[in-house]
């Protein structure tokens, strides 16, 4: 059985490398051209303590210094050979959470902007928002009121991006609401659905392979199928034999049996579910097992 496993974990990491060549050469070859650059400052309420009026992204910021979050949008792929056809929507989604985070409680969208059913050799997005950070501060705080509750609460600010019907590349960002420091996180996802769907493909090829050879590794031959394939040289006897103890060799396998009484040229006897034949004056026996249910 061990070696059954190694040979099966060799097939299945040759399977996995054979699998991340065929994505690195098709992700070589690719007829796409992308750039990804999301951009976004913050804009400060009148102060005497900042000098400037905006802080620059990727720093910590004091919630209550915060007037309004500019963001930009700034999403290129050109195709090099057919026209894309592609959506895209930017939402902003208010999230209250429970249990330190653990547990989602309520979630508000809201839209701000919808472009369906483009067709273009590329896919030029450029979107501008200045996004009233107090607003969701105060829509937070009336909801916490209204149910005299205390929440553990974010905005996502969301671009996401359908080419040829299914989901695909998104930007989004995460800003805390109600916290007195607040670190806004970006995550940038670029899957291309052409990778995607060839990775699909491969990945149920290999996976079919490995699932075919298991089977023939691990799979333990039916006793029925076996006594039916070589049923010509296998006689039922009605009366018990005699045989003698002294000779005899009680094998655990019945396909040892049927390989003696084969390369013999002999018949094997059967009563009453106890299999042997006899060569050399030596009875060798299989007694099938009986399943008890």
């Amino acid at each position: 059985m061990t070696k059954k496993l190694i040979i099966l974990s060799i097939i299945l990491l040759t399977g996995f490398l054979f699998l991340k060549f065929i994505n690195k050469n098709i992700q070589n070859n690719n007829t796409y051209q992308m750039k990804n650059k999301t951009y976004y400052e913050i804009r400060l309420k009148p102060n005497k303590y900042f000098s400037n009026d905006t802080i620059d992204a990727n720093k910590y910021y004091i919630a209550a210094s915060i007037k309004s979050i500019d963001i930009y949008f700034d999403y290129y792929l050109k195709n090099n050979k057919d026209d894309i056809n592609y959506s895209y929507d930017i939402k902003a989604t208010l999230k209250s959470y429970a249990d330190n985070g653990t547990k989602l409680i309520w979630t508000k969208d809201f839209n701000l902007k919808n472009i369906n059913n483009l067709n273009k050799k590329d896919i030029n997005i450029k979107e501008n928002f200045n996004l009233d950070y107090e607003y969701y501060v105060n829509y937070v705080k009336s909801f916490e009121k209204y149910y005299n509750i205390k929440a553990e609460n974010y905005l996502d600010i969301k671009l996401s991006i359908k080419i040829n019907g299914e989901d695909n590349s998104n930007v989004l960002l995460t800003i805390p609401i109600n916290e007195n420091i607040v670190e806004i996180t970006m995550k940038e996802d670029n899957n291309f659905i052409e990778n995607n769907n060839f990775n699909k493909i491969i990945f149920f090829i290999v996976m079919v392979i490995v699932l075919f050879i298991s089977k023939i590794l691990f799979h333990k031959e039916n006793e029925e199928d076996i006594l039916k394939a070589y049923q010509d040289i296998i006689i039922t006897i009605q009366n018990k034999p005699n045989i003698d103890s002294n000779n005899t060799i009680y094998l655990t396998n019945l396909k040892d049996l049927i390989s003696i009484a084969i390369n013999n040229n002999i018949n094997i006897f059967n009563y009453q579910n106890k299999y042997y034949t006899i060569m050399d004056n030596t009875y060798y026996i299989y007694v099938k097992q009986i399943k008890r249910h």
